[in-house]
C-alpha cells in the first residue's frame, strides 16, 4: 500500500488514528471514491483529501475482507458499519473553521462597474433591473474603502455587472488609485467579450492587471447572434468576440470560454466544440468549461422532465469529452484543502460592491441583501448571518461522496434541487481528477529518480 497524499490539514491534527473495534462490521466511508489504475486501486478521501494506492492483491483484500488491511481503518477508508459520516464531516468542518487565522482583512473585491449591458440574453439574471452605473464618485470611494480594508495584503477584484466594459473609465480609475497607494493587486473579470479592442485589451494587461477574463459563448455563429441579441445590428458579434478573445490571448491574459448548455443549444454546442478546436488549437491561453442554465431559463421545464435533463447531460459528457481530446477542456484539480465555505457569499475575506456603493456578498444581489455600504464601517450581522445559512439536509446528503465540499446555502440562486445525474457527472469528473493527479505524481517521482542518478 502506497500513501500518494497524506491527510491533509487539519484531519492530522484532528483525527487520531481510529482503531479496530473487535465484533464490528466495517464498510468503506461514504467519501471514499474509487480508480482503478494499471498498478491496482487508487483511493481517494473526499473528507480528509488522503489518497492511497493499493497493489492488486490488496485490492482483491479491499473488496473482499477490508479488515485485514488495518491501515484502511487506521486512516479512516473504512468505518463501522453504524459509524455517521455526515456528523463527523460537519464536526470537522466546524473545527476547521474555528482554526482558520482571521485578519479582518478584505481581500477579494467583486466590482460591479454597471448594471446595463450591451447584450439582451434572453437567460440574464438580470433582466428587468435597473441599469446603474458607478459614477466617478463612487469610485474613488470605493479604491478607498478597499485601501482602509486590505490591510496592506495583495487584494483580488473580478469586474463584473451588467457588462464591466460598459463603464470602463471607473475601472481605470480604481485602478490608478490602487497604484497611487501601493496596494498590491490582480483583477479578472467576466464579460461577453464584445467591446475588447487593441487599446483596451493593452490598458487590461498594463494598467488592470487584468489575468483572466471568462467570456460566454451560446453557440455556433447564428445560434450565439441570436441568443446575445446585441444592441448592434451591423456587426457579426460571434467573430467579433472570437477575434478579442485571440487579442487577450495574445497579450498573455487568460480567456475562460464558458458553454451554457440547455435545451434549446445542446446539440449546437457540439458543433461550437469543433469549431473552437479549429480556432484555438494549440492554444495555451484558453480553457473551455460548460455551465448547465436550467432553472436559470425562466420558465425553462427541462429541469424537470428527466428524460430531458438526461439528454442535456449525455451531451455535456460528450462535449467535454471532445474538449479534453482538444486539450481545451478547463481541469479541474484535485482538491487537497478542506472545503469550510461554498464562496464569496459566506467568505469573511469577500464582498461585492454594486454600482451605487452598497456592499453585499454575492454578484446575484445587486438590489437588495446588503450587508453595508462603503461610506460607513456598520455591518448587518443578521444579513451576514443571512448568507451562511445553510439548507436542511435531502435524502441524498446521507451516502452522497462529495457531501465533505458541499455547502447548500438558503440564498444561493443555483439549483436547490439534486439530481442523480449531476451526482454522476461529479463523481465522473472526480475520478478523472484522481487520475490526472496520480499521473502527475508518477510524473513527479521520476524526475526525483532521474535527477537522483545525475
Amino acid at each position: 500500500m502506497q500513501t500518494i497524499y497524506q491527510t491533509a490539514k487539519p484531519f492530522d491534527q484532528l483525527l487520531k488514528k481510529q482503531m479496530m473495534a473487535a465484533g464490528q462490521t466495517y464498510r468503506p466511508m461514504y467519501y471514499v471514491v474509487e480508480q482503478p489504475v494499471e498498478e491496482g486501486l487508487l483511493l481517494y478521501h473526499t473528507m480528509t483529501k488522503a489518497m492511497l494506492l493499493l497493489t492488486p492483491e490488496e485490492a482483491e483484500t479491499y473488496r473482499t475482507s477490508p479488515t485485514a488491511l488495518p491501515q484502511l481503518v487506521e486512516q479512516w477508508f473504512l468505518v463501522p458499519e453504524s459509524h455517521d459520516d455526515r456528523l463527523l464531516s460537519r464536526q470537522i468542518r466546524d473545527v476547521a473553521r474555528m482554526l482558520e487565522k482571521k485578519t479582518g482583512a478584505i481581500t477579494s473585491y467583486t466590482i460591479l462597474t454597471t448594471t446595463d449591458c450591451n447584450a439582451r440574453c434572453f437567460y440574464c439574471y438580470e433582466l428587468g433591473r435597473p441599469r446603474v452605473p458607478m459614477s466617478e464618485e463612487t469610485a474613488i470611494k470605493t479604491a478607498d474603502y478597499i485601501i482602509n480594508h486590505c490591510k496592506g495584503e495583495k487584494v483580488s477584484i473580478h469586474w463584473f455587472g451588467g457588462e464591466p466594459l460598459y463603464n470602463k473609465p471607473v475601472i481605470s480609475q480604481i485602478c490608478q488609485r490602487l497604484k497611487d497607494a501601493g496596494i498590491q493587486y490582480a483583477s479578472t473579470m467576466t464579460s461577453n467579450g464584445y467591446l475588447f479592442d487593441d487599446s483596451i485589451v493593452t490598458e487590461a494587461k498594463e494598467e488592470w492587471r487584468l489575468e483572466k477574463v471568462q467570456i460566454t459563448l451560446d453557440g455556433t455563429e447564428q445560434t450565439y447572434n441570436r441568443c446575445k441579441a446585441y444592441i448592434y445590428k451591423d456587426v457579426n458579434a460571434f467573430r467579433r468576440v472570437i477575434g478579442n478573445i485571440h487579442k487577450l490571448q495574445d497579450a498573455g491574459i487568460h480567456v475562460s470560454i464558458r458553454l451554457n448548455i440547455d435545451m434549446h443549444n445542446a446539440e449546437n454546442l457540439s458543433e461550437l466544440a469543433d469549431e473552437l478546436h479549429r480556432e484555438f488549437n494549440d492554444s495555451k491561453g484558453i480553457s473551455v468549461y460548460i455551465h448547465a442554465l436550467f432553472e436559470e431559463v425562466k420558465g425553462s421545464k427541462a429541469i424537470h422532465d428527466e428524460e430531458k435533463r438526461k439528454f442535456v447531460f449525455d451531451q455535456i459528457n460528450d462535449i467535454e469529452s471532445r474538449l479534453a481530446d482538444y486539450g481545451l477542456l478547463k481541469p479541474r484539480q484535485l482538491k487537497r484543502e478542506v472545503k469550510t465555505n461554498r464562496c464569496m457569499a459566506d467568505n469573511d475575506h469577500s464582498v461585492v460592491i454594486v454600482p451605487d456603493g452598497h456592499i453585499g456578498k454575492c454578484e446575484h444581489y445587486s438590489e437588495d441583501h446588503f450587508v453595508g455600504h462603503i461610506g460607513q464601517e456598520e455591518w448587518d450581522a443578521q444579513m451576514l448571518d443571512h448568507f451562511r445559512d445553510t439548507r436542511d439536509e435531502i435524502t441524498a446528503c446521507a451516502t452522497c461522496f462529495n457531501y465533505p465540499d458541499c455547502i447548500r446555502l438558503k440564498l444561493c440562486k443555483d439549483n436547490p434541487n439534486c439530481y442523480q445525474e449531476e451526482r454522476e457527472h461529479k463523481h465522473s469528473k472526480l475520478r478523472q481528477s484522481i487520475l490526472r493527479a496520480f499521473n502527475n505524481y508518477k510524473d513527479q517521482q521520476e524526475e526525483k529518480q532521474d535527477e537522483a542518478q545525475d
